[in-house]
């Protein structure tokens, strides 16, 4: 279980790092959510963070 939640925390912390939709802002508060509460922050990124900015994009494609 505990190598299951460094994989997400790492995973979580890399694809936010590689994120190029949101603003620098955006990504510094991503980060310091996973930071903080480690698995929670993770999940919610995998959920909500990612998939905001798909919409973006495709809102800016339209």
């Amino acid at each position: 279980m505990l190598v299951l939640n460094a994989v997400l925390f790492i995973a979580a912390l890399v694809s936010i790092a590689r994120n190029r939709t949101h603003t620098t802002g955006g990504t510094i508060v991503w980060a310091l959510i996973v930071l903080s509460i480690p698995v929670l922050g993770s999940i919610l990124w995998f959920l909500v963070g990612r998939r905001d900015s798909g919409s973006r994009l495709r809102n800016l494609s339209s």
